[in-house]
This record gives C-alpha cells, sequence and structure tokens, in this order.
C-alpha cells in the first residue's frame, strides 16, 4: 500500500480548492460581518480543510464534507469573535456571479434577507439553494430529516414576509 506524499495532499487540497472556492465563498459572505471578517472566515475553513484532509475517507460528497468544515468554522469562529451587526458590503466581499446583469440586484437583496436570519437557518437555506436533499441537509447540520423539512418552511415563510 502506498503512503500519501505531502505533494498528494497538497495537490489535492488545492484541486479541492480550485473546484468547491464558490461554496466556501457562500458560506464564509453569509456569516462576515465586514470585509476582513469574510477573509478570516476564509483562511479558517481552508485551515480546517487543510487540517481534516487526511481523514475525509469520501464517504460523502466533497461538497457534503466542505458544507460541513465551511459551516462549522463559521459558527465556531462567530462564537469565538461575537460580531457587533456590521453588515457587509457585498461589492466588497464577494463577487456574484449571475447570469446577466439583471440578476445581480435580486441576489444581493436575497443575501441580505438569507443574511438576517439565525446561523443553523442561513446554513439550512443555503444548502436548500444549492439543491441538497433535506436528508443532505439533516447530515450536515445534524438534526433530523423532519426538522429540516419544517425549519425550511418556517424560514421561507418569514422570507417571503419580508419581501411583502
Amino acid at each position: 500500500m502506498n503512503a500519501i506524499t505531502p505533494t498528494d495532499s497538497t495537490d489535492r487540497f488545492m484541486d479541492l480548492l480550485a473546484r468547491h472556492r464558490q461554496l466556501i465563498y457562500k458560506v464564509c459572505y453569509l456569516y462576515a460581518t465586514d470585509t476582513e471578517h469574510f477573509k478570516d472566515l476564509c483562511q479558517e475553513v481552508m485551515i480546517n480543510m487543510w487540517t481534516g484532509l487526511n481523514s475525509f475517507l469520501g464517504e460523502a460528497a466533497e461538497s457534503t464534507w466542505i458544507y460541513r468544515v465551511a459551516l462549522n468554522s463559521c459558527v465556531s469562529f462567530y462564537r469565538k469573535h461575537r460580531p457587533r451587526g456590521i453588515n457587509v458590503d457585498v461589492d466588497q466581499a464577494i463577487e456574484i456571479e449571475a447570469d446577466d446583469g439583471s440578476h445581480t440586484e435580486q441576489l444581493r437583496e436575497m443575501y441580505r434577507l438569507i443574511g438576517s436570519l439565525g446561523k443553523v437557518d442561513k446554513a439550512i437555506v443555503l444548502l436548500w439553494l444549492e439543491d441538497c436533499s433535506y436528508d443532505q441537509i439533516a447530515d450536515i447540520v445534524g438534526m433530523t430529516r423532519a426538522n429540516v423539512a419544517s425549519r425550511l418552511h418556517r424560514i421561507k415563510q418569514r422570507l417571503r414576509k419580508q419581501t411583502e
């Protein structure tokens, strides 16, 4: 059996980052309070991905593992640093990719509304928007499928009321 070399780990890590950078940015963006906080969160996620890389056995999809690492990293970082309610400037923190310019304002409003949610609710909505199944969301956030379905229903109602 061949041992994993440091070069193999580095290549694997860089490949994961290249393929899942936007996923990391989305999670960090929703938990960031400003541009510097966003950068700190991204760095924290990448550090935790690197330290946990050899323990990732591929039992779940890469994206599921990265979501779990990113969400746990952001929530832990948030608890340590207790942000003071400063809003993130979307233009400075992350470039939101839209199909064309007409969707950019809608995406900004969506991120603003999602940003007003609690930590767990943000995670649930983000995963749902990424087309994760209720079972996948439950696995990532550590709750039952029924609880995910119920919370997602209430979150959608709350967001609808905010847009009226």
